[in-house]
């Protein structure tokens, strides 16, 4: 019978006194010290000896009991459970399975998508990591500069007495009064033409690909890609089995000749007609008007993502696509992982009238809802205008850093990138001299502990000069000085060379 030793109470620790003897008893267990059927101490014998009550050691025991650890015999005593599986119980054991898992892998017979997302899992994981607010990175909000404390205010209310109506399941579309409050302001704000009705409410622009990808694509379907263009559409629709056409952009935009010329029997097209990502062009009134045409006469949808449209530094945001649609052709996309914060993880979809109730039951079989208090506070916070003036200010500051970044990128980097200021946005492009690798520069820039993606990971088939992605927005005037002057050190070991 092991000796009461092996139970070091720790009386400053913040877990209570019954749950470390819990956690010692079951780390013994599961390391093998404590074999199968080993006795443990009576549950008065061992409260002596540790001085403590006997309810404590009893509350411990009857944990163990409860989850299959020990089993208690009336006039015996209480054991180590009998019919553990060895593997579970010994750490050694376990590590010599996953050593022979590695050295001769199991054959799993995965489905289409499961075998995609197997042999470009790196791939896929590298596109959609987590943020490391690093000089340059691109897409990441000033979170710094958000009215955390106006959020916590209204968090505070419907956390603190929340109605029973959004503690329950909630609709798969969305809270009502937040897709009134989207519906609201994307038709004060974008043009939009929707009603609350066409509003569902998404975990963010990637749920809403992936909604659009499971109900219109089939293996072989055709889909029609800007290039370059956002990886994370790219991946989800490839991920599907479906064949993505690349499409050129050039000083319009979009370019819907070329892309008839390249096929044409497209399903989905995707566009980011606003401030194209990552060019920036902004796709021409007569391009738009010839693209909802083709798709009224093919059937086809168009896909407009309006990932950053607010950001717009010069006169008002541009009306969007889905705007001057007549025919309910086009699916729109938005964000506010732009504008609130990235953690916040929701998103809109603004569909045709005919395509709700499918898109309702799509969301409702993904995770039926979003979080219902999150969707509520965020209701709020729009209904209030406290969205409106957040964005009025971000844009002021925006705009303040994207100029300390053109002035900086003049002074140190000249003759190594060529950095231009752009109208809207929350990254600019650096061309870097002809010849030079921004695949490499991007690399070794991750070294000196810089964020910035080089453009030719975007392309599917253009070749286009390197360049190389500089996000703003998250760094204030002093990161963006200090990240130029790291990357003028960098950029001076490939130009010398």
């Amino acid at each position: 019978m092991p000796h009461p030793p092996f139970i070091m109470l720790e009386e400053n620790s913040d877990l209570p006194l019954y749950r470390q003897i819990y956690d010692t008893i079951r780390r013994a267990i599961l390391s093998g010290k404590f074999y199968a059927t080993m006795p443990l101490p009576a549950s008065r014998l061992l409260a002596k000896q540790l001085r403590v009550s006997r309810m404590t050691v009893i509350n411990a025991y009857d944990q163990l009991v409860a989850e299959g650890y020990l089993e208690s015999k009336t006039g015996a005593g209480t054991f180590v459970a009998a019919h553990l599986p060895e593997e579970f119980l010994q750490a050694p054991n376990v590590e010599s399975l996953r050593n022979k898992e590695k050295s001769s892998p199991r054959k799993i017979n995965f489905s289409a998508y499961g075998k995609y997302l197997a042999e470009i899992n790196n791939v896929i994981l590298q596109h959609h990591g987590a943020s490391s607010f690093l000089p340059f990175q691109q897409g990441v909000p000033a979170v710094d500069k958000f009215p955390f404390e106006l959020w916590w205010k209204i968090a505070q209310r419907w956390q603190k007495k929340p109605p029973a109506s959004i503690l329950g399941y909630n609709h798969s579309n969305g809270l009502a009064p937040l897709r009134e409050a989207v519906s609201a302001h994307l038709e004060s704000v974008r043009g939009l033409r929707c009603t609350a009705e066409q509003v569902i409410i998404t975990n963010g622009t990637q749920q809403s690909l992936d909604l659009i990808g499971r109900i219109f694509l089939e293996k072989a379907d055709e889909v029609w890609i800007e290039d370059p263009s956002y990886f994370g559409a790219r991946d989800i629709f490839a991920a599907t089995g479906a064949e993505l056409v690349p499409v050129p952009i050039d000083v319009e935009g979009f370019d819907l000749r070329e892309a008839r010329k390249k096929s044409s029997r497209a399903r989905l097209v995707y566009v980011t007609p606003s401030y194209q990502y990552p060019l920036g062009i902004t796709m021409s009134l007569a391009r738009r008007m010839n693209l909802l045409e083709w798709a009224r006469e093919t059937g086809s949808f168009i896909i407009e993502d309006d990932y950053n449209s607010e950001f717009r530094y010069a006169g008002r945001p541009l009306a969007s696509l889905q705007g001057l649609d007549r025919d309910g052709r086009v699916i729109y996309l938005g964000t506010f992982s732009k504008t609130i914060f990235p953690a916040l993880r929701l998103g809109c979809l603004v569909v045709p009238p005919d395509l709700t109730e499918v898109f309702a039951a799509a969301r409702a079989l993904t995770d039926l809802h979003s979080p219902v208090i999150d969707q509520a506070i965020l209701a709020e916070f729009i209904a209030d205008r406290h969205f409106a003036r957040h964005i009025r200010r971000m844009r002021g500051i925006y705009e303040e850093r994207q100029r300390i970044l053109v002035a900086e990128a003049k002074k140190h980097l000249k003759g190594m990138l060529e950095v231009s200021p752009a109208e809207a946005g929350m990254h600019l492009i650096g061309w870097l001299p002809e010849g030079v690798s921004d695949r490499d520069v991007s690399e070794r820039a991750t070294e000196a502990n810089l964020k910035i993606s080089p453009i030719s990971a975007l392309c599917l088939s253009e070749t286009l000069r390197g360049g190389l992605l500089l996000g703003y927005t998250a760094f204030d005037g002093n990161q963006i000085k200090h990240g130029i002057k790291k990357l003028a050190l960098v950029l001076d070991e490939f130009i010398k060379n």
